[in-house]
C-alpha cells in the first residue's frame, strides 16, 4: 500500500518558498504528490521555491492554494495537526509513527490531511482545533523546533514506512545453500585435522562451535568461497609443514590457544 492519492501536506501561512520547495521535495521523495497552501505570508511558487524542490517541480508548480484551513480541511475524513508542544488538555498527542499508523488503518481513498504551521509560530489553537488529532515530533530540547521542511519530511517518511510495513522486506542476500555449508564445514573439519588439533571432546563437537558462531551470519555462496581460500591456504602450509619433517607430537605455533 502507498500513500500516493489521498494523503494531503497542508502548510498554514508559510513564510519561505524554500521552505515550500523543500517540503515538495519530501513528499516527491516519499511518493506523496498533493501539496496545499493555506493564505501563504510568501510566493509559494516563487523561483527559490523551484530550486529547492529539485525534481519535485510538479508538485510546487500543482499545489493548490486555499483561503483557510477550513477549506484546505472540508472534503477530509482525517487530519492530523502537528505542533511543537502539547496544547489540547486531556488530548493525546501522537508521535509521528503513531499518526502515520492511524491514517494506515483508514481507507486508502478518503482524503487525509497532515497539517504544518508558520516557521515563527506554528498553528493556532482554534487551527489545531480542527484537526482530528495532534502530533509532535520528540525533541532532545524543549526549546527547539525543526524547521519546516524538515518537519513534512519525517511525517512523509513515518507515511512511506506505514505504507511499506506489511510488504515483505526484499532481500538483499543470496544465501549459501545447506549443501554449500555442509561442504565448507567439511573442508574446515579436514583442515583442523591437518593441524593436528586435539579437541577436548571430539572434532564434530568441536566444528560444531563454529557452526554455532557462523550460523548467525546470513552467509553467501562468496562468503564461503573466500573462506574456502583461507582453509586451502592453512592446508597447503599444513602439508608443506609435515613434508619438511613436523611431527604430530610438534607444537604449532598457534597452540598457545589450544582448541578445548
Amino acid at each position: 500500500m502507498s500513500f500516493p492519492g489521498n494523503v494531503r501536506i497542508v502548510l498554514v501561512a508559510p513564510e519561505h518558498p524554500g521552505n515550500v520547495g523543500s517540503a515538495a521535495r519530501a513528499l516527491f521523495t516519499m511518493g506523496l504528490s498533493q501539496l496545499w497552501v493555506v493564505t501563504p505570508a510568501c510566493d509559494p511558487q516563487a523561483e527559490e521555491a523551484y530550486v529547492l524542490a529539485h525534481n519535485a517541480a510538479d508538485v510546487v508548480r500543482n499545489l493548490r492554494i486555499c483561503g483557510s484551513l477550513a477549506e484546505a480541511l472540508a472534503d477530509t475524513h482525517f487530519s492530523v495537526g502537528t505542533t511543537r508542544r502539547d496544547r489540547r488538555v486531556g488530548y493525546p498527542t501522537l508521535f509521528p509513527e503513531e499518526a502515520a499508523a492511524e491514517i494506515r488503518t483508514r481507507s486508502d481513498s478518503a482524503p487525509m490531511a497532515i497539517v504544518f504551521g508558520r516557521e515563527s509560530s506554528g498553528l493556532t489553537n482554534p487551527e489545531l482545533a480542527l484537526c482530528s488529532i495532534q502530533s509532535t515530533i520528540p525533541a532532545a530540547s524543549d526549546n527547539h523546533s525543526l524547521n519546516l521542511a524538515q518537519a513534512v519530511q519525517v511525517y512523509c517518511y513515518a507515511l512511506h514506512r506505514a505504507a511499506i510495513a506489511d510488504q515483505p522486506a526484499p532481500s538483499h542476500w543470496k544465501l549459501a545453500t545447506h549443501v554449500e555449508l555442509e561442504r565448507f564445514y567439511q573442508h574446515l573439519a579436514d583442515s583442523l585435522w591437518k593441524l593436528r588439533l586435539k579437541p577436548a571432546t571430539t572434532m564434530d563437537s568441536y566444528v560444531a562451535r563454529f557452526r554455532r558462531v557462523l550460523s548467525r551470519i546470513p552467509l553467501e555462496p562468496r562468503d564461503l568461497n573466500l573462506l574456502h581460500k583461507l582453509l586451502s591456504k592453512i592446508d597447503e602450509l599444513a602439508d608443506r609443514s609435515h613434508a619438511s619433517g613436523v611431527t604430530a607430537d610438534s607444537t604449532p605455533p598457534h597452540d598457545n590457544h589450544p582448541a578445548k
